[in-house]
This record gives C-alpha cells, structure tokens and sequence, in this order.
C-alpha cells in the first residue's frame, strides 16, 4: 500500500541535502558532547574482571504474606560490597533489580561487578552466598551466573572485535568501488562508508546515553547495522546505475540521485517499517520481562536501525552528488586552464617573433 501511494509522488529529496547533512552533524556533535561528560563504560568482558548475579528470595519460614515480608527483602548495597571485599580483596559494583519472572511474580536479583586484573574463582562466588545467607538468614541466595575475564585476554578479544568492524568497512568500500565504477566508484564506496560511520556512531551514542557498558553486545549490533545499512545503499545506487543508461549523461546527479531515490522509496519505508516493528517488540518484551541482555542489544539495534534508513536515503546520495559536482567542476577546471594556456603561450611568441 506504501509502496503503491509512494509510487504517485515525487519528492526532491536532493535540495534539502544540506539540511539533511546538517540534521546529522548536529546529532553526532550533541552525542560527543554527552560523552565528554558521560564517558562509555567498558565491560569486563574488554577490560578483565569478574561479573557474579545472584538471585534471592525468601525461605520457607517467612510466607509471602507475612507483613515483614517486605523487611526481609530490603538489602543494603553497601554492606554487599564489604562482603565482597571481605571475600575478594576487591572494590564491587553491587546493583540490585527486580524483574517479572517468567513463572509469574516477581525476581529479584543482584550483580556484583568487579573491574581488574584479577579474576575470581567460582569457589570464592559459591563462598560469597555463604557469607549473604549468613547476612540475611531468612532469605535464600543461589549463584545463577559467574564470568571471570583476565585482562589481558579481555584487551585482546577487544581488539580482534574494533578489527572485524575496519576490516568489513576495508572490503565494503572495494566492493562497492568496483560494482559501481559507471556512477564512480570510489565515491560511491567512501560516501556509503561516511554514512555507516553515522550509523555506528548513532549505535555507540545510544549506548553511552542508556548507561549501557560496551561489550560484545555492542560489537554485533555494529555488523548488524553494517550490513543492514549497505544492503540499503547498494538498492540505492544500483538504481542510480541503472537511470544513468535510461536517462543520458544530460541528467544531472541531483536528477538521477533524486530519481533513484523515489523508485526505491517504498521498498526503502517498507522494509525498514517491518524491521522497526520486528525490534520494537523485542524491546518492549525485554522491558517487560527486564532481560538485560536483550536490553543492550535490540535498544542501540532499534536506534541503529532508524539512523540507517536516514543515512541511507539522504546522508549517502547528498555526499554522492556532491562529490560528483565537485569533481566534475574540477575537471571542467582544469579542461580550461589547459584549453586557455596555450592560447597565451602562442601570443608570447608572436610577441617576442616581433
């Protein structure tokens, strides 16, 4: 339905592009000002440490209904955290949350976070519940999740991930360069590079604002949204490709770019429609059933997911054109320095014949 409404109109996305491409620098200034202020946080699984979470709730002797039920439940962060120095040596993080359970109810949790170069034993986690039971002897603790990182292989797997993400950009590039040399190809190759560098920013912007640490979470939205975003480009220029043969070299690259444009229109709404709609339902479920996890990823792929339909649509074409009436300027530039120069020369040497 989209798609055929869209097919009717004919939009000139290309004399708003300055508009567009300032939208987005304006974006990516305001997300770096937040992260001077609001530097990312990376995860254990980067920098070395130990992650343990426990579940809690009370034991058999105190029913759900008993009016100091609430009492029981109410634990104190600071007295966790002496614990685990006790029990570790090492400063923690402890963060305590309460999430629906699948079983109905309520499930309260606690994580303990520690950044360093020491790791911890699933024995010293197992002797830490000890010390909670001892703490709080009408409530029982069970240990459902233990990651112990050394630092040096958390370095190490960090920069395989940032090496994965340049090299897919490296081969995206060449391939885009030699698929589209007809509408010139290294320019379409770095402007859709510039515009997956938007998405990926956008990607790590989000996670810095919802307080989200950078793991491997991170690192698969960032493909995810690399493959998504070119997969969109790609239609794109291949359309323009295509309406260079059909309409000459007459057309210029603002014609071609915004006719490409609107015959892709509404495959571009529908199929972006449909996705949004797909991770819009994972985030509400994990919001509601507060799955962490699935939190840090389908909220930055959510965001990933919108910045590249814009990318897509106006940040790479503008950048394309562009490029194109730049570099033809100069050509036409340089056609006439070389066309005037020996004009002037000849006039010399009539000159100095005399």
């Amino acid at each position: 339905m989209i798609k055929n409404y869209l097919s009717k109109k004919e939009f000139d996305f290309l004399k708003h592009r300055k508009k567009f491409l300032l939208l987005a620098l304006c974006i990516i200034i305001l997300g770096a000002v937040i992260n001077i202020f609001r530097p990312a946080k990376l995860s254990i699984k980067f920098t070395g440490g130990a992650m343990l979470k426990y579940s809690y709730s009370l034991d058999d002797t105190v029913s759900a209904s008993d009016v100091s039920a609430s009492d029981y439940m109410n634990l104190d962060k600071e007295l966790i955290g002496g614990l685990v120095k006790e029990t570790t040596g090492q400063e923690a993080t402890v963060s305590i949350a309460e999430s629906a359970a699948a079983e109905g109810g309520t499930k309260h949790t606690i994580t303990v976070s520690m950044s360093g170069k020491k790791t911890m034993s699933e024995d010293a986690g197992e002797v830490l519940a000890e010390k909670l039971t001892a703490e709080y002897p009408r409530i029982d603790f069970a240990m459902i999740e233990s990651n112990s990182v050394d630092a040096t292989t958390g370095g190490e797997f960090f920069g395989k991930c940032l090496v994965a993400v340049i090299l897919a950009a490296v081969f995206m590039i060449i391939y885009v360069a030699v698929r589209f040399r007809k509408i010139g190809g290294m320019s379409a190759g770095v402007t859709a590079i510039i515009a997956i560098l938007h998405d990926c920013l956008i990607v790590y912007f989000t996670f810095i604002i919802f307080g989200f640490s950078i793991d491997d979470n991170f690192i698969a939205v960032l493909l995810t949204i690399i493959g998504y975003s070119i997969n969109s480009t790609i239609i794109i220029y291949d359309r323009i490709r295509e309406n260079r043969d059909v309409m000459g070299k007459k057309a210029s690259y603002a014609e071609l770019a915004n006719k490409s444009l609107n015959d892709t229109l509404g495959r571009t709404i529908n199929t972006n429609l449909t996705l949004v709609i797909a991770v819009l339902t994972i985030v509400i479920i994990a919001f509601v059933y507060d799955i962490s996890s699935i939190i840090t990823f389908a909220v930055p792929m959510l965001a990933g997911v919108l910045a590249g339909a814009y990318s897509s649509m106006f940040i790479s074409n503008s950048l394309w054109v562009t490029w194109r009436e730049y570099a033809d300027g100069k050509n036409a530039q340089k056609k006439l320095d070389a066309f005037s120069k020996p004009k002037n020369d000849s006039k010399k040497s009539k000159k100095s014949g005399k």
